[in-house]
């Protein structure tokens, strides 16, 4: 009888480490994590920090906009003695200041699209962490908070790199395995908008993106992150606030995150960049 005294043991033994590992879940589950920090900003602390967030956007703008100029006084043999090139820009957003930004941005009428999200996801922010950048926000379904952290990063090669490193419940891991058919789904619908942009993307001789390659540049750096992959370090910045459609792109060489902001470092392109950069953006996604 000592093999059923063992086996009742084990038995007792197995039932009490999923009675635990229950628990725990439950407990990560509904818990909150550690870089989760709730608003406790006023209505005028929000307006506030979206008008800090409309001055350093304007004050990039204007960056470029003298960047692209530059470029426009090349091309047409213009130049005098105060025409120095335009140098690197360094400019910091707090995480008040861009999720204010984006709230200032929505509208008291939802659109279908915002409507649909709501289902599933409310509250959304953006939440700056030690080398990372997470979208946090609140599953009516379950009742919980949902979280996608990335780790963005310049590699030695000068390439930007945004990896997915977890998506959690809570403070409960879920696996990347167990949402691999949505993000297949995700994928697909991100490569079909890509080959949409492609035939039409536009980089002129000034360097003025069009509104294709502006939408294949950030395609490109979705479908990279969902892939694991390199990207282009590209970002088109907007120089004319009447015509948000067209930008300059310029090279991301820097990036630094810390609790509670960003720090991007951009520099201008030069026009031997333009034509391996068009090639980068017109080719189907691999």
């Amino acid at each position: 009888m000592k093999w059923l005294k063992r086996l009742l043991y084990l038995v007792a033994f197995v039932l009490l480490a999923i009675i635990a590992f229950a628990l725990v879940g439950i407990y990560l589950y509904r818990g909150t994590p550690s870089w989760y920090r709730p608003r406790i900003a006023t209505t005028q602390q929000i307006k506030d920090a979206a008008n800090s967030a409309d001055q350093k956007l304007l004050d990039l703008f204007s960056w470029a906009a003298s960047a692209q100029a530059r470029q426009i006084r090349r091309i047409h043999g213009i130049s005098n003695t105060d025409d120095a090139p335009v140098g690197p820009k360094t400019v910091t957003f707090t995480e008040d200041e861009v999720n204010s930004f984006i709230a200032a941005w929505k509208t008291p009428d939802k659109s279908q699209l915002d409507q649909r999200i709501s289902r599933y996801f409310t509250d959304g922010r953006v939440v700056f962490d030690t080398d990372a950048v997470i979208l946090a926000g609140h599953s009516p379904v379950f009742g919980v908070l949902a979280s996608a952290q990335f780790d963005p990063a310049i590699d030695a090669q000068g390439n930007l790199n945004v990896t997915l490193d977890s998506i959690l419940a809570g403070r409960l891991p879920i696996p990347q395995a167990a949402l691999a058919g949505q993000l297949r789904r995700l994928q697909f619908l991100l490569q079909q908008q890509l080959d949409l942009q492609r035939p039409t993307v536009s980089i002129d001789p000034a360097l003025t993106a069009n509104a294709s390659a502006l939408a294949a540049s950030w395609l490109r750096l979705l479908l990279s992150a969902l892939n694991d992959q390199p990207a282009d370090p590209i970002l088109i910045i907007p120089f004319n606030m009447a015509n948000l459609h067209h930008g300059l792109p310029v090279k991301l060489s820097a990036i630094h995150i810390a609790p509670g902001q960003i720090t991007l470092t951009l520099t201008p392109l030069s026009s031997d960049d333009r034509p391996p950069l068009l090639q980068r953006l017109r080719q189907p996604w691999p």
